[in-house]
């Protein structure tokens, strides 16, 4: 997952980077590669021992200045997630800015649009159903509306993700300020509202001083001034909410790895994340939620207990899922 972090110069964004890379002198035009902590893949590994142990990650890029310059807007478009940081010490303050960046998002893609739906009639393909959506979608952005806005179904996303519409990418806002968190004021959250999007307070330059300090003391630093955890691991759960991301489990001797996967997906969907391979010669899958392996970590006795679940290839896999994939090819 890639995360490209936005905003114009002075709100911040290099030294977010420098504290997401908790280091003063992270090189921020280098692309910044984190390991997402969970206490349960440490738990797993304590159990089992396995060789290695591999977390989730997650791919920072800071986005220089002029943000949306040609060369910058082919990066943020392989980005999964967008995130817009703003100066501000008085929340209100930030619409404007808000509404400018997304102006800007609007604006290149309606020019990748039009692009697009110029060639199709050209092809004689102006009657066919991309070229009818696209109709669609350069409206809905002429309105001045982003295009997470307008609810897509699915087979359309898939239609148009070739494309890589910037206003159709998740976009979160971090309100980057000094002094302890604000409440946003109800017109703020209508904004959000309107854009689809939401807000995340993180004061970066504090949290950049904060290195000197030991992890504890950071954390005793961060509680009093009324953040719940590092800005880091805040932006990192926010973010998984926003792509609705649950977490499932493999354990073995060789390793132990956490797999992000969309909400909903099922166990087929789970052994193609492991490998294509799994999930072509998908026979069954052994499954156990964490809560019950964290009760009683034996497999085998859980096997003869009956909490060891055998399923097929429809289960839904949820969140904490210890997944054994079962194949033949």
């Amino acid at each position: 997952m890639k995360i490209a972090l936005i905003g114009h110069p002075g709100c911040g964004r290099s030294t977010l980077f420098r504290a997401l890379a908790g280091s003063v002198d992270a090189d921020t035009a280098k692309p910044l590669t984190v390991k997402v902590p969970d206490e349960r893949l440490d738990f797993l590994s304590e159990v089992s021992d396995p060789e290695k142990e591999v977390l989730a990650t997650v791919v920072f890029v800071d986005i220089p200045s002029p943000i949306f310059a040609p060369r910058n807007l082919s990066v943020m478009r392989t980005a999964t997630v967008l995130v817009l940081v703003v100066e501000n010490y008085a929340l209100g303050d930030i619409s404007k800015e808000i509404d400018d960046s997304e102006s800007e998002l609007i604006i290149a893609d309606i020019t990748v649009g039009e692009r697009r739906l110029a060639r199709l009639v050209k092809e004689s393909k102006g009657s066919s159903l991309e070229a009818d959506l696209l109709r669609k979608i350069i409206e809905h952005l002429e309105s001045g509306n982003p295009l997470r806005t307008l609810g897509l179904e699915q087979h359309e996303k898939a239609t148009v993700a070739p494309y890589a519409f910037l206003s159709l990418k998740p976009l979160i806002i971090i309100s980057n300020r000094m002094g302890e968190p604000l409440t946003p004021e109800e017109s703020v959250k209508a904004q959000m509202k309107e854009h689809g999007t939401s807000i995340l307070a993180v004061d970066a330059g504090f949290e950049l001083e904060l290195l000197d300090l030991e992890p504890d003391e950071r954390s005793e630093f961060l509680n009093s001034m009324g953040y719940d955890g590092s800005g880091l691991s805040r932006l990192i759960r926010r973010t998984y909410t926003t792509l609705d991301l649950i977490v499932f489990f493999t354990i073995g001797k060789d390793e132990v790895r956490a797999w992000p996967v969309r909400r909903g997906s099922t166990a087929l969907d789970a052994a193609g994340t492991i490998h294509s391979d799994l999930a072509r010669g998908f026979i069954r899958a052994q499954v156990v939620p964490y809560e019950i392996f964290h009760d009683c970590p034996d497999l085998g006795k859980l096997r003869k207990s009956g909490q060891l679940g055998i399923e097929g290839k429809d289960y839904i896999v949820n969140d904490g899922d210890l997944i054994e994939i079962r194949f033949n090819v």
